[in-house]
């Protein structure tokens, strides 16, 4: 007797806009691997480094809020691998409050690769509490608000049945309110939100979004993703009971407050072609910092202004902005759908999911060695092993 194939199951699928949609928009091979078999990265380098600096970020607002403590904050770590804690740190101590968020980390099996990566972490958290905290913590009227809404699932080719006639956005965000922007007209971020976006008329709400990564170039198609993100959270604030529009969001690029010798290389080369929209005024000291520098010297310091000048970029939110924003996490919702369901009739994982990762998302994949389509790198010469087959 002939068994016909199972069907997938009628359902809402859910996807997390940083879980999701912007895993796959980084690579569709190395978000299927992970995320359609729940298999936890064995150096999850990215993924560790990303909730470390949210979760220190996070307690550290908290701890402010509860005890107003000045800055600047110390930071004294523990030492690592794990040895005796240093004795007589402050409940402020921004080694303690990491210890916390490396605990919870390593209970879920995220652990930094190695004490260099472990010690930017510590120092990128450090200059982003002392740095931003000031003006920032003062204006944050609601830390790590989640937030989820549904919408029409898109239309799929005609072969493809979908899983549902709907699909779930989940995120979560930090909110400052019009109120707590009034209450501190002098703040630094407050004069900054006023000149990128002259318009706002309260009530308003911004968003604010912490990412441990660099300020992506013009060109670079990341830079979108980000915007279209943080669109889409403002879209789904509006769709809540009572909700007050969204007047612009804030991006934070935590890696610009400490940029690694990788980063400071990349920086030079964006400023010396134009392709970043952050340049230190010609003739500065920040100018001659960056274009004299030599790869593999120490790396100079920035002054503060510029820093923080390139770790927060303002997106300005409009009706016009919020629509095609939805619609491009749409295709995407589309794109992963359609994935999902040629890789269900054709039982083939590596010709339905494209390898798209640049090499920044290949050197810790633990796929990398049978990708069909791996970055650059100078290990590419090893041999390429077997990809296993699509489940059942």
């Amino acid at each position: 007797m002939a068994l016909g194939r199972r069907e997938l199951p009628f359902e809402v699928p859910r996807y997390s806009l940083t879980g999701d949609i912007l895993s796959f928009q980084r690579c569709p091979l190395q978000y299927r691997y992970y995320n359609g078999t729940s298999l936890p990265p064995s150096r999850p380098v990215q993924l560790w480094t990303g909730e470390f600096i949210h979760g220190v970020l996070e307690e550290a607002y908290r701890h402010w809020q509860q005890h107003r403590p000045p800055f600047p904050w110390p930071c004294t770590l523990t030492p690592w691998p794990p040895q005796p804690l240093p004795s007589q740190r402050a409940p402020n101590d921004i080694g303690v409050i990491g210890d916390a968020v490396e605990a919870r980390l390593a209970a879920d099996g995220k652990r930094p690769r190695n004490t260099k990566a472990r010690d930017i972490a510590y120092q990128r958290a450090t200059e982003a509490i002392n740095l931003l905290g000031p003006d920032l913590f003062p204006l944050i009227t609601d830390a790590e608000r989640r937030i989820s809404g549904t919408r029409p699932m898109p239309q799929l080719p005609q072969q493809h049945p979908a899983r549902g006639d709907r699909y779930e956005l989940t995120g979560v965000v930090d909110v400052i309110s019009h109120v707590s922007m009034t209450a501190n007209p002098q703040n630094r971020l407050v004069r900054t939100l006023q000149t990128r976006c002259p318009g706002l008329n309260p009530p308003f709400e911004i968003i604010i979004d912490y990412k441990a990564e660099r300020r992506p170039p013009i060109n670079d198609p990341r830079r979108r993703h980000h915007e279209w993100q943080v669109q889409t959270y403002a879209w789904l604030l509006t769709r809540l009971p009572q909700s007050t529009p969204v007047g612009a969001a804030m991006i934070v690029y935590v890696n610009e407050l400490v940029p690694s010798q990788e980063d400071f290389q990349t920086l030079q080369q964006e400023v010396r072609n134009g392709t970043t929209d952050v340049i230190p005024s010609r003739g500065s000291a920040d100018y001659y910092a960056i274009t004299r520098w030599q790869p593999g010297a120490a790396i100079p310091s920035l002054s503060n202004d510029y820093r923080i000048e390139r770790a927060i970029w303002i997106v300005a939110v409009s009706q016009a902005s919020l629509t095609n924003a939805v619609a491009q996490i749409d295709t995407v919702v589309a794109q992963i759908e359609t994935s999902a369901c040629n890789e269900h009739n054709s039982g083939n994982i590596l010709s339905n999911w494209a390898a798209t990762g640049l090499d920044r998302d290949c050197v810790a994949c633990d796929f990398k060695h049978f990708c069909p389509n791996p970055a650059p790198r100078s290990s590419s010469g090893r041999r390429r092993l077997t990809a296993p087959p699509a489940p059942g």
